[in-house]
């Protein structure tokens, strides 16, 4: 079979999927980011940048400056059916951190697409909050478009030295979108720990579970090769039957951020390579 082939076989069986009503497809690709991607997910109590926006918006109440980041990949190698993610945050200082963000998802016969306002601020020196408003449109060729809203609530603490615990609630309000086809957005919680025991050194593990779904468990671990220069990645996804690994690397210089991940070990489908570009001033 040619590879050109597969390729549209394989984008059929994404959009038959999304056409019956599949319990997670629509939306399912919405927490991404380059960094957290690296790590296998394991990122809810890392969250302390712009990623953090998909992953805890606690973690915003950390940025002190302006940042903003570009994201790209191709599901499953999959050509045009792409994920595309653009983010911009600044420190407000006492008043936290705040972001924008906008994304769309999928291919010319399906299109999810999201815009996120985020904000997280500090309730004390331990303690930081954070929420989502989530704005969600999807377009099918055939069916038209739909919108909908999603909530989404974020804590993150530092509970000893070096280690923090951080809770994720997503779409907290189980939002639907359609009237003769209903789709049910993903909604569900996430809690996760991490470990900084070395400067450059940083350890996360995680469990989340999503409604209609079984708990997935996530360990992630980053090191700075090259303090505050460079930066590699690795991580481990566990669903069930399901087991998925991720590396990446990141790399800085001059405000300027570029980072690489892969996540591969699916059994049918092909490996994601996935691309990063921001800046921070």
């Amino acid at each position: 079979m040619k590879d050109a082939d597969m390729k549209k076989i394989l984008a059929i069986i994404f959009i038959l999927a999304l056409a019956l009503g599949t319990a997670r497809a629509a939306f399912e690709d919405w927490q991404v980011g380059i960094r957290p991607s690296g790590m296998s997910g394991a990122y809810t109590a890392v969250a302390d940048d712009i990623d953090a926006v998909r992953w805890n918006p606690a973690g915003l109440s950390s940025l002190d400056s302006w940042q903003a980041s570009v994201y790209a990949k191709r599901l499953w190698g999959v050509a045009g059916l792409t994920n595309q993610t653009a983010t911009i945050g600044r420190s407000f200082g006492k008043w936290g951190g705040a972001a924008i963000s906008a994304q769309q998802v999928g291919c010319d016969l399906e299109t999810d697409q999201t815009v996120t306002l985020s904000h997280g601020f500090d309730l004390n020196r331990q303690l930081a909050f954070g929420y989502n408003f989530n704005f969600y449109r999807l377009w099918q060729e055939r069916f038209g478009s739909a919108m909908t809203m999603g909530v989404d609530i974020g804590l993150l603490a530092k509970v000893y030295r070096s280690w923090r615990i951080g809770c994720f609630g997503h779409n907290l309000n189980h939002p639907s979108l359609g009237k003769l086809y209903q789709y049910d957005l993903p909604s569900g919680v996430s809690i996760g720990l991490s470990y900084a025991p070395l400067s450059g050194v940083l350890a996360s593990i995680e469990a989340g579970k999503d409604a209609g779904r079984i708990t997935r468990y996530k360990v992630g671990s980053e090191y700075e090769l090259w303090q505050d220069k460079l930066a590699l990645r690795a991580g481990i996804l566990n669903e069930g039957q399901l087991t998925l690994y991720s590396m990446g690397l990141g790399v800085k210089a001059r405000g300027i951020l570029v980072g690489y991940a892969f996540e591969g070990g699916h059994q049918a489908l092909p490996g994601t390579h996935q691309f990063a570009l921001g800046y921070k001033w």
